[in-house]
Formats: C-alpha cells, sequence, structure tokens
C-alpha cells in the first residue's frame, strides 16, 4: 500500500506541472513543448494469455524533460503483475523499477523521429512461496539499451513511441529483450 501512495503523490506532482498556466511559464522563459509523461498499461501477450492461464499486465509512467534540442532525460516506474484466468491455486509474484533514463532523439523536427535510449534502474522481483518453489526476493541493477521509432500526432502533443530493449535483467517475457511500445503526452 505504501508504494501505491508513493507512486500516486508522484504523479500528482508530475501532473501539476501540467496545471501551470502557459502565460506563466513564458513569463519563466520555459518552452512548455519540452517536456513529457510517457504512459503504458497493456497486458503482456504470451503463450500463457492465449491459453488462458495467466496474463502478465505491464505498466509504466515517465516524466522526461528535454535539456537539448535532440536529448531528454528523465525518471521511470516501471513493472509488471499478474492475473490469473482460472487456476485455483496460483502463485502471485510481481516485479517494479525505478530508473533514470536517456533519450537522443533524430530528425526531431519531423512526426516521424528515430531515438536511442539508455536507462539505469533499481529492479525488486517478488514471489510468493508454493508447494514446489520457496519464496523469492530478488534486488538487482539494471541497465536498458532500447533504439525505436516515435510517432507524433499533427500537433506534436501526443506520440506512440515502439522500440525494442535490450537489458542485463529478464523482461516479462524471461528473456533480455523485448519489444515494447509507449504513449506519450507532450506538454
Amino acid at each position: 500500500m505504501k508504494y501505491l501512495t508513493i507512486v500516486f503523490i508522484g504523479v500528482l506532482l508530475l501532473l501539476s506541472r501540467v496545471a501551470v498556466p502557459q502565460e506563466l511559464l513564458k513569463t519563466l522563459d520555459i518552452n512548455s513543448t519540452h517536456n513529457l509523461i510517457g504512459i503504458q498499461l497493456n497486458p503482456y501477450l504470451d503463450e500463457e494469455f492465449f491459453h488462458g492461464l495467466v496474463m502478465n499486465t505491464v505498466y509504466a509512467i515517465r516524466y522526461g524533460y528535454k535539456i537539448a534540442e535532440t536529448i531528454t532525460i528523465g525518471a521511470e516506474f516501471t513493472g509488471y503483475f499478474p492475473y490469473f484466468f482460472s487456476l485455483s491455486n496460483p502463485v502471485n509474484y510481481y516485479n517494479y523499477n525505478f530508473g533514470i533514463f536517456t533519450r537522443y532523439s533524430l530528425w526531431n523536427k519531423k512526426r516521424i523521429q528515430g531515438f536511442l535510449e539508455l536507462s539505469t534502474y533499481y529492479s525488486y522481483r517478488f514471489q510468493e512461496a508454493s508447494q514446489y518453489t520457496s519464496e523469492i526476493k530478488e534486488n538487482k541493477f539494471g541497465i536498458y539499451l532500447a533504439p525505436g521509432i516515435s510517432f507524433f500526432s499533427k500537433n506534436k502533443k501526443f506520440s506512440v513511441d515502439l522500440y525494442y530493449k535490450f537489458s542485463n535483467l529478464s523482461f516479462v517475457n524471461g528473456k533480455k529483450f523485448v519489444l515494447s511500445y509507449k504513449v506519450n503526452y507532450n506538454f
């Protein structure tokens, strides 16, 4: 519960930036198009999902600030948790990550932009004990590299990132690479 409270407070702080009047931003000489909030909430579609066993729900929220025309830095909170369809005795588990990222954008004046992203993060994984396994609690530091493409709306307020992540830690698919996407609001 305390983690949800921390996430909720963090989201409120990030969203409060959106509520600042544009005239005040101009007075402070802040370009309002240099910030982004990214959100991801989707099921991971794998064999277990299609067999009706479990759906791993991937989530992410991030905030980024453009420090130069092509470079964005920011913070990110990500993870996944299961939803069991019909198992009578499921083993509950979850994973969450806190990290910082740096993104280098290509063709930044276009509606389709390439990018390369680098992130370091802290990862916590928990799996409860079952009749076959003992309880697992893992704390690790990870890094990922992600080349990708961003597709922007006509007014550049919304974008969708499609990227391929490579990491030293495993993702929800149990591998150290995954194809992913994220929806962003740019303000």
